[in-house]
């Protein structure tokens, strides 16, 4: 195996345990969410990432959000946060809608996981979601949200 292919391994899964072990491979996946869809998320969050399965966890790593501006921006003070389809567990901190839904031309965002000295605990065999905390209402803009998580196999 070459030089390089060493390398594009390395970088592929970079991140290093306690022991130089890797942490495992940051998956990346893009969802897009319309209109309708940002305006029904206090009631029906938009499913990111699906269950893994038995005896496997779900690290949320970040996500990027893009709300590509159409003509109107959504009214009312909205947030948004990535959770756990089951538990309803927070994992990201939450992006307001003036920093964000309110926004009159195209505009990014980067979720965060919630930083902890405790940690996040989060549920076996459970998936991730976008939900909102208040009804984005009015606005007619698409967006898009790029995930990136691990799968951690306890099997």
């Amino acid at each position: 195996m070459s030089r390089r292919a060493f390398m594009a391994y390395d970088i592929e899964n970079q991140v290093a345990d306690t022991e130089g072990k890797t942490a495992g491979k940051v998956y990346e996946k893009i969802i897009d969410i319309t209109s309708a869809e940002i305006k029904l998320l206090v009631s029906a969050p938009k499913l990111l990432v699906s269950a893994p399965g038995p005896k496997k966890v779900l690290e949320f790593v970040s996500a990027v959000l893009y709300i590509d501006y159409n003509s109107a921006t959504y009214t009312t003070n909205t947030s948004l946060t990535v959770q756990t389809v089951t538990g309803n567990t927070a994992l990201s901190g939450a992006v307001t809608g003036t920093n964000f839904l309110h926004k009159t031309a195209d505009a990014y965002t980067v979720m965060a996981p919630l930083g902890t000295a405790a940690g996040v605990v989060t549920d076996v065999n459970d998936g991730l979601e976008l939900v909102a905390i208040g009804i984005p209402a009015v606005g007619n803009s698409p967006m898009k949200i790029k995930i990136a998580y691990r799968i951690h196999d306890f099997n």
